[in-house]
């Protein structure tokens, strides 16, 4: 499916992850100018040779995808995101808020450091990010945020409190941007993955894999190229009328 993302800038924090690189090469394919966060710069620059040889974008204009390395944890790196970007590129249309903690930790043992940490990645920084991001998008009279939640923040899960209520909570600030921005033409909606397969899940015992998918409706695990392909349509002019929504994309698993 092409959905012409030709001339517009997208930003995809956590690009280096499963999840992230495909969301990156899906943007770059789609022709968006893409520019990439992650720790690792050389990690950064890898991922943008392999996106460059494997993937043919539908505009023969887009430049090669770029990397900032970056702490997102660090005071103000929303701003020096959004900086190096608009000086990069000159806008910024799409923010992809992808990178996370997700550490788990049952409930009894949570403590102040470990919430605030997870609180911190998950919440306060993508928070921080769309706001920082927001005025290049009023400007550009354009915007697509993409938030990337959880099935745990829509349902909770044994040993994730903390987790859960990370992505919870920035799906329901989503909810509330999206309702002041969304007659400037700039609209904010997350998507929730179940079990998608990226290096995550070999650390998932095997028998517990097995339980997993015999409660899937589809009997597996996501593809990080089915979440990529709904961010890519959330971000283009086609789901121009989807505004506020948080999507599942897990398989059946939440009814």
């Amino acid at each position: 499916m092409a959905y012409n993302l030709e001339g517009r800038v997208a930003v995809v924090t956590g690009a280096t992850g499963g999840m992230g690189r495909a969301i990156a090469a899906e943007l770059y394919r789609q022709g968006a100018t893409v520019v990439m966060t992650g720790r690792n710069i050389d990690k950064l620059n890898n991922l943008r040779d392999v996106i460059i040889k494997k993937v043919t974008s539908t505009s023969p204009k887009t430049p090669a995808p770029m990397g900032i390395s970056l702490d997102l944890t660090a005071t103000d790196v929303e701003k020096t995101l959004v900086e190096y970007t608009i000086r990069a590129t000159n806008r910024l249309d799409i923010l992809v808020n992808n990178a996370g903690n997700t550490d788990g930790k049952m409930f009894l043992k949570t403590n102040h450091d470990f919430l605030n940490r997870v609180m911190h990645i998950n919440f306060t920084t993508p928070y921080f990010i769309m706001q920082a991001a927001l005025p290049q998008m009023l400007k550009n009279k354009y915007g697509r945020i993409i938030n990337i939640t959880s099935i745990a923040g829509h349902s909770g899960d044994a040993g994730l409190s903390a987790y859960a209520a990370s992505k919870g909570a920035l799906a329901a600030a989503s909810k509330s941007i999206a309702v002041e921005y969304g007659r400037r033409n700039i609209t904010v909606n997350c998507v929730a993955p179940g079990t998608i397969d990226t290096d995550a899940v070999t650390k998932i015992p095997d028998a517990h894999q097995v339980e997993i998918k015999r409660a899937i409706p589809l009997r597996r695990y996501g593809k990080p190229e089915e979440v990529a392909a709904l961010v890519a349509f959330l971000a283009s002019e086609q789901a121009s009328y989807i505004n506020g929504q948080q999507i599942l994309i897990d398989g059946g698993l939440i009814r």
